[in-house]
């Protein structure tokens, strides 16, 4: 049961592009790379041969002289007797290859020799930045065509419950022309859209709760996910084997995971690393551990929400959210899962609508901040949209975004922005305000690529 990505056209132009280079897939494990890997090329070559680095650690030695391209391909062979490799035929798939760092090196051989088609993938690209075991194998420049592959969004949830692609466009219409959606379909998309925040976007929970119709068995399994994301850093090797993280470094690493939640539903919702076992240094490399292998992302404070918003970056002023939905939500007692179906959840639903908002945006790869002043004023997100800084406002329930109107009216003190507000509202646009569902997130930045940069919320 192979569930369709977004990835996958993005694999398909990188193909069709003459110029391009190997390709280099990274992401949160269990995200769905070496699926779509493998689903995209045995669509499109005729052999297709796999390396797994962490399986197969003996493979490291085929890259461990000369990166010539036919060496390697005859150590290859050597290694893996059932290989073919027949030029414009063939891929070749290196996985988890931040295990065998020279390999991540040969992809310039491969670009320049242009035989074989390589695509790569790993979910610790990062992992060279944190710990006391630096790898100095350099990198290559120019030779990779990155791409960052996420958990699934609600967009890829609703193809994966049968919505046709272009059953969907009509969301887009109506986000283009600022329409309301017909209630009918707005009240169902709200109601797919709590599914989905109990679920999440990890394919093979997806396919537990589609093949089961279980929010249970979903629970479970994202439980069982969890776990394993939480011992991940304990089975982490260097080069020569050894553990690359100390059992102090592993359990602050966990330490870290565990207490995203518990700040993110404190009052003023900062990350405090303070609360993490150690020194300073020890506290950074945790959060950093988590941030490089694709678990959470940072959103960090700004001084001004005012354009450009990376200067005006507070560095250590953050709050940190999952990569995925199901990973917070499944963090909760299962309880609480029902409470979310039921859109009965009480105090902590303000922040998991947060959270999911925030995710989604992530997920678009629009850079997040928010803006947070000592005084208790307070923004949710801030993103650049269309040529302005724009305050974004995830609002659970109907709300009034006093802070943000506080924000949008004195220009002299914050400086010229927009605001969206997110929620369980229908599509309207007045003036500077754009409201949208919350289940429309995935939209923004993606559908209105092509207007032009000045444009209003409201159109015509």
């Amino acid at each position: 049961m192979y569930l369709k990505r977004k990835i996958d056209q993005e694999l398909e132009r990188w193909l069709q592009n003459p110029f391009h280079s190997p390709a280099l897939l990274t992401g949160v494990r269990q995200c769905g790379k070496t699926e779509s890997i493998r689903h995209f090329a045995n669509d499109h070559f005729a052999y297709v041969n796999e390396v797994n680095f962490w399986k197969n650690p003996d493979a490291k030695d085929c890259f461990g002289g000369a990166l010539v391209v036919d060496d390697m391909i005859r150590s290859l062979s050597m290694e893996f007797p059932s290989f073919r490799f027949v030029p414009g035929k063939t891929l070749l798939f290196l996985d988890e290859i931040q295990d065998c760092p020279r390999a991540r090196l040969a992809l310039k051989s491969f670009k320049e020799d242009g035989r074989y088609q390589v695509i790569a993938s790993g979910s610790y690209i990062g992992l060279n930045l944190v710990g006391e075991v630096l790898n100095a194998t350099p990198k290559p420049n120019g030779a990779e065509d990155v791409f960052r592959m996420y958990t699934m969004d609600f967009q890829e949830f609703l193809w994966a419950k049968g919505f046709e692609e272009k059953s969907l466009d009509f969301l887009k219409e109506h986000f283009r022309n600022r329409t309301p959606i017909p209630e009918a379909s707005h009240q169902r998309l709200l109601t797919l859209y709590r599914e989905y925040l109990c679920v999440g976007g990890f394919p093979e929970t997806v396919k537990i709760f589609l093949t089961q119709n279980s929010f249970k068995a979903a629970y479970d399994k994202n439980r069982s996910l969890i776990f394993d994301i939480k011992g991940d850093a304990s089975k982490r090797k260097d080069e020569e084997g050894k553990p690359m993280f100390t059992v102090s470094e592993v359990a602050r690493i966990q330490q870290a995971f565990d207490l995203v939640p518990s700040f993110a539903l404190s009052e003023n919702k900062r990350f405090v690393a303070s609360r993490i076992d150690g020194n300073g240094l020890q506290r950074t490399n945790a959060v950093n551990y988590l941030i490089n292998a694709n678990v959470v992302f940072p959103v960090k404070n700004v001084t001004v929400p005012a354009l450009p918003l990376s200067v005006n970056r507070i560095e250590n002023d953050y709050k940190l959210f999952y990569a995925d939905i199901g990973l917070l939500t499944s963090s909760f007692d299962f309880d609480e899962i029902k409470a979310t179906y039921y859109d009965a959840l009480g105090l902590s639903k303000g922040y998991v609508y947060e959270a999911a908002i925030a995710e989604s945006l992530h997920k678009q790869g629009m850079p997040l901040y928010y803006f947070g002043k000592s005084s208790g004023l307070e923004i949710d997100l801030v993103i650049s949209y269309q040529g302005n800084a724009t305050l974004v406002e995830a609002k659970a329930k109907s709300g009034n975004a006093k802070a943000a109107k506080m924000v949008l009216s004195h220009p002299e003190h914050y400086g010229k922005t927009k605001l969206i507000k997110l929620g369980a509202y229908n599509i309207a646009s007045t003036g500077e305000v754009l409201t949208l569902p919350c289940y429309l997130t995935y939209l923004i930045g993606e559908v209105e690529d092509d207007l032009p940069l000045a444009c209003p919320f409201a159109l015509g």
